[in-house]
């Protein structure tokens, strides 16, 4: 009886041994942390629908936007741009984009709908998901720098989906397995392979103890490396210490300080101009009180002499002053920015102080703003000559 125990376990021993891959590492077997195997290729296709149709319904909807390449409009892609700098930590950088601001819209738009196309697809998904990584990276830094806490931000949730993907490779139902065993593949270096398709994985034998603790049907997907793992870990440790750093807060709105009054196209208060009150030069038009304008802030008139579009600007107390708002150096209407107290230009980065009587003080500007003849009465009506 005894010997045929051991038969048996000799045997079992033999079929185990032949059953066992041979090993790759010097050391021998891989151990069961590294050949864990990541998401499933059909797991990864909800992820890749959702960025791809929301990437390229932002390039279709930017496309569709009449006033994301007009100047002036609050959509415009310089203004945008503006707003998105004030307060971000890659400020230096969006100065610089503002001087291409339209050719920054169109390559903003290009990207999105590549983007979006290859992710459906699946094909070169590793770049056009490094890429998206990038593009929501720089939003999370400019547009939505100011959200607090960081869980409320849309950007940075995009930047760890886009990392997800870049990691885990497009799955299922893509084009790049087709492009696996391209000849040309072949002939790039191995580092532009990784980065365009991904280190592809062919599904592994099955150890003796995975035969039988796995269906036999079930087979291995692709592995995450060492490296990849680390740079994974890296980038959402990243990504998490940006989201826990403190931010200014957002800056305020802009006041209106009138609305429209009917048959002028100027701004104006009901009651229309008052000449010859207490204070006031004769000819001078109400725009307003200054109680609409809460001190730190700017509303948008019209220049009642010239019909050039102004702002008025308050600062302490009763001290408010008004400009024409059409910069000096390309025509477009400058806005005022609580943050910096200056009156900025959204389409090449033109500052004008309004303190110093709107001289220039960054950007290409040649000379400064056409300051404006205002007025307060006793009652707190703004008046404009």
């Amino acid at each position: 009886m005894s010997l045929v125990r051991m038969t048996d376990r000799a045997a079992r021993a033999r079929q185990a041994a032949t059953l066992r891959p041979p090993s790759s590492s010097p050391a021998g077997a891989r151990s069961s942390v590294t050949r864990v195997s990541t998401v499933s290729g059909l797991s990864i296709l909800p992820l890749r629908l959702f960025l791809g149709v929301t990437f390229l319904y932002a390039g279709i909807q930017k496309i569709m936007d009449p006033g994301f390449f007009r100047l002036g409009s609050s959509t415009y892609i310089g203004t945008q741009l503006l707003g998105f700098s004030r307060g971000s930590p890659i400020h230096f950088i969006m100065v610089h984009m503002l001087e291409h601001a339209k050719l920054i819209g169109v390559l903003t738009i290009l990207t999105e709908l590549v983007i979006g196309a290859l992710t459906l697809l699946g094909l070169f998904t590793r770049a056009a998901a490094v890429s998206g990584f990038i593009l929501n990276l720089v939003l999370f830094l400019s547009a939505s720098w100011r959200v607090y806490p960081y869980f409320l931000d849309p950007d940075i949730v995009f930047v760890v989906c886009w990392g997800t993907l870049a990691l885990t490779g497009p799955g299922a139902l893509c084009l790049d397995a087709v492009l696996q065993d391209h000849p040309l593949r072949q002939r790039l270096p191995p580092l532009a392979q990784w980065a365009v398709l991904g280190p592809f994985r062919r599904p592994e034998p099955l150890g003796a103890s995975e035969a039988i603790d796995q269906s036999p049907q079930r087979s291995r997907g692709r592995l995450l490396t060492r490296a990849e793992a680390v740079v994974g870990g890296i980038a959402a440790l990243g990504v998490l210490i940006l989201g826990l750093l403190p931010r200014g807060r957002p800056s305020a709105q802009i006041a209106a300080v009138a609305s429209k009054s009917a048959g002028t196209g100027g701004a104006s208060v009901p009651g229309g101009a008052q000449s010859g009150s207490s204070g006031v030069p004769k000819g001078a038009k109400r725009i307003g009180n200054i109680s609409q304008l809460p001190p730190n802030s700017a509303g948008a008139v019209t220049d009642p002499q010239s019909g050039d579009p102004a702002v008025v600007v308050r600062f302490l107390g009763t001290d408010v002053r008004a400009f024409d708002a059409v910069c000096t150096h390309a025509g477009c209407t400058v806005q005022y920015d609580p943050q910096s107290r200056l009156l900025v230009c959204p389409c090449h980065g033109g500052a004008f102080d309004p303190k110093q009587g709107a001289q220039v003080v960054a950007g290409p500007p040649p000379s400064p703003l056409t300051q404006l003849t205002v007025s307060v009465d006793s009652k707190g009506d703004i008046y404009l000559v």
